[in-house]
């Protein structure tokens, strides 16, 4: 266990002086013996006389007469009270914070005592995050938590990563972990590129390409713990079958501001790529082909041994990119209210040229302990993204006709433009060109937060009351310029601009009682909550503008101007309880229980139950295990759990039949977009866990092993559609392609 020193000098002082006004030194050092900088020190009982130790760890201040305490402390580190009195330098051992650090874990809905948890958890704190150069934080999940694996979507910058918790516990909805920020769940229906209008340009549809993570900063989060079994998710009931990632912001510290700069500078390039011919290697190739009678003759690799290594397209289209993220927050407060501010910049080049990604946004933290029986807090964050996406990992994107283009063909020809690219009677894009050339953009400025209230009417019981909030305003935009590059032309340019906005807003409130009599100790919490999730969009494209320096469809050719828009709506009202239970810290019991209505289904299945039961048997603290193992296993707990989730992430309005156009020999037609079920229900999900946790040699070493069984149920499939809908199957001109019904009903 480390230890914090002041290492000072005795000195007498004559007792008249005892109570006057004295100047005190020190120097603040660790149990390694180097000096702590930025350790707090101040007078106990004298409200702004203090110091802060210098980078040598000394500080110097005057104690006022009739004080006789300093007040030592530094983070991650137990304060300590040194008594002045005749003395004026000092000699103090401080205790490394362990316990506080590591023991109190953030759940749904409250927090708890790791050593009390019974479900399967994981956990990853600051240090973890900073680990490693992030952008986006769903990033840091990876290879950091057992049982949570990513993969990343997209290799561009402020592209998503795809997280599964335990496995894909889904077909079709939706698959992604629950994320809950400050107990606010946030809410980004703009997560994919069609979702913004850029589906069609991307040429993914539905897969996602925009972090719904990239507008939090990594440097204002302080933890992230995941739920892994259904003992721990069942909290979230509907919305956590998937797994529950709880993020939790920084927060005001009572003392002197604390200014802070975090920054970072890093450079990314491709550290492997495809071995391919190089201009030489290719002619002899070629030759070989040509003896063969498979393509014409051509004389220019009549002599290969003359050529160069001619045009490498993967180096023409990946640089080295230049990442850069910068920081400064302020933290502080006093015993009665806190505050961190904290503001933040980010800009990040793609590997392939052309993408780039840029961030900057804001945030404010707030608590206030009004009275001692009311707190009240808020929290507020501001992001503006500003995206640049290719079409690049298609089978028609940049490094596909990279990797597909013959190194004979320079990339400028010789008036410094593009190169036109057409062999054997073969037109590619020139890579180079394909990458600069169109434009699509992404902007997203994004409002989260919330605001709360804590009464404490009487001794132990605690009502938490809070609304939450999102409200998102996007913009997408498409541009294709005309190109004339010999055989490669686009006489006509295309440019679509769609914009969208939307709002979440969920209020909840919770009461906690807790209590203990002799060995016993119990908490139960009892609470409700509801939200409310719109959306609405706008978008207009036109082909043939006036010039390519024009992003304006309304000034296109008025035969292809379009104009389209769409909203929608969903909610979720819930009641919930937990009740935990200890016995003398050996024997520990949780109940959940979660009860969900979800606008997603129909009238007859709105409504849906989720119980979780969960027990675990601390053997470390049996007397019998002490006496054998107590040298060398400082924690032992045993966990067994079960538990239902549900998962309603089908979208709004499945259950219903909405009507669509569709193009007739008698001109335009209407008909059902889906057949009406109002059986659809919740997919479900149960699952068993056992766990054993091992702390050895003092926590130094740790041991987590859990094995679960994962049974998902009742899943929602897609319907083929007859053919007397005017359809055959799904493949019609309708834009709608899933009927959400559900398995049984198929």
């Amino acid at each position: 266990m480390k230890k914090l020193v002041i290492l000072c000098m005795a000195a007498s002082m004559s007792s008249s002086l005892a109570f006057a006004q004295s100047k005190v030194t020190g120097v603040v050092k660790d149990g390694t013996g180097e000096p702590i900088i930025g350790a707090s020190v101040s007078v106990k009982g004298a409200q702004g006389v203090g110091a802060v130790t210098d980078l040598d760890g000394n500080f110097t201040l005057t104690v006022p007469s009739g004080k006789k305490q300093l007040l030592v402390s530094y983070i991650g580190f137990t304060p300590q009270t040194v008594d002045v009195t005749g003395k004026n330098t000092f000699e103090i051992v401080l205790k490394e914070d362990n316990q506080t650090l590591n023991e109190v874990v953030v759940v749904g809905y409250g927090t708890m005592k790791k050593s009390d948890l019974a479900g399967a958890t994981g956990s990853m704190d600051e240090k973890k995050m900073k680990g490693s150069i992030i952008t986006n934080l769903d990033q840091s999940l990876g290879g950091r938590v057992a049982g949570v694996t990513s993969m990343a979507t997209s290799g561009a910058p402020g592209s998503s990563t795809s997280i599964r918790v335990r496995g894909q516990a889904t077909i079709n909805a939706g698959a992604e972990p629950l994320y809950v920020v400050d107990g606010v769940i946030w809410n980004n229906s703009n997560t994919s590129g069609s979702s913004v209008g850029l589906g069609d340009a991307l040429g993914n549809g539905s897969v996602s390409t925009v972090s719904p993570l990239s507008s939090l900063n990594p440097s204002d989060i302080v933890s992230m713990e995941v739920l892994k079994d259904a003992s721990a998710t069942a909290i979230y009931g509907a919305q956590g079958s998937n797994g529950v990632v709880l993020i939790t912001t920084k927060r005001g510290k009572a003392g002197e501001a604390k200014f802070t700069y975090d920054g970072m500078v890093a450079w990314q390039r491709q550290t492997k790529r495809i071995d391919m011919l190089n201009l030489r290697e290719f002619a002899e190739y070629y030759n070989d082909m040509a003896s063969q009678g498979m393509v014409f003759k051509d004389e220019r690799f009549s002599d290969p041994s003359v050529l160069g290594k001619g045009t490498n397209w993967q180096d023409a289209i990946f640089r080295t990119a230049l990442q850069h993220q910068h920081q400064v927050s302020a933290q502080g407060g006093t015993d009665k209210v806190k505050y961190y501010v904290s503001g933040n910049y980010m800009d990040q080049d793609g590997t392939i040229i052309g993408s780039e990604f840029k961030r900057y946004g804001a945030r404010v933290n707030l608590d206030s302990q009004l009275k001692s029986w009311l707190k009240l807090g808020l929290s507020a964050n501001y992001s503006n993204t500003d995206q640049r996406l290719l079409k690049a990992d298609q089978e028609d994107g940049v490094i596909t006709y990279a990797l597909t283009t013959r190194p004979d063909i320079p990339i400028y020809d010789v008036n410094g433009g593009y190169t036109s690219i057409s062999q054997q009677g073969v037109t590619n894009p020139n890579p180079v060109a394909l990458a600069l050339m169109d434009d699509i953009l992404y902007k997203q400025n994004l409002l989260t937060g919330n605001v709360f209230a804590e009464v404490t009417p009487i001794k132990n019981l605690v009502w938490h009351t809070e609304i939450g909030y999102s409200f998102n305003w996007d913009r997408g935009e498409v541009f294709n310029p005309t190109v004339a590059l010999g055989t490669w032309t686009r006489s006509k340019n295309y440019c679509s601009i769609q914009k969208s906005t939307g709002s979440f807003v969920q209020f909840k409130n919770y009461l906690t009682y807790s209590g203990s009599f002799g060995k016993h100790s119990f908490t139960a919490m009892l609470g409700q909550e509801c939200w409310k999730s719109k959306w609405d969009n706008a978008r207009t494209e036109a082909q043939d503008l006036p010039t390519n320096s024009i992003h304006n469809p309304s000034l296109g050719d008025p035969s292809t101007f379009k104009i389209s828009n769409g909203f929608g709506t969903s909610a979720m009202a819930s009641f919930f309880t937990r009740e935990t239970y200890n016995y003398d810290d050996r024997y520990l019991l949780t109940y959940t229980f979660r009860r969900d209505g979800s606008s997603n289904f129909g009238p007859d299945n709105r409504w849906g139950s989720f119980h979780s039961v969960a027990g675990a048997w601390r053997f470390s603290n049996e007397e019998f295990v002490r006496k054998v193992a107590g040298k060398w296993l400082s924690n032992g707990k045993l966990r067994l759990g079960w538990g239902q989730t549900g998962n309603s992430n089908i979208g709004s309005g499945k259950w219903s039949s909405d009507m669509t156009s569709i193009g007739t020999g008698l001109g335009t037609s209407y008909r059902p977009l889906r057949i009406a079920n109002l059986n659809v229900h919740w997919e479900k999900q149960e699952q068993t866990n056992i766990g054993l946790d091992l702390g050895l040699f003092h926590d130094k070493l740790g041991i987590t092993v859990d094995v679960y069984k994962k049974t998902s149920k009742d899943m929602l499939m897609p319907m083929q559609l007859p053919s007397y809908m005017g359809t055959s199957g799904n493949t019609s001109g309708s834009p709608e392609k899933v009927c959400g019904l559900s398995i049984q009903s198929c």
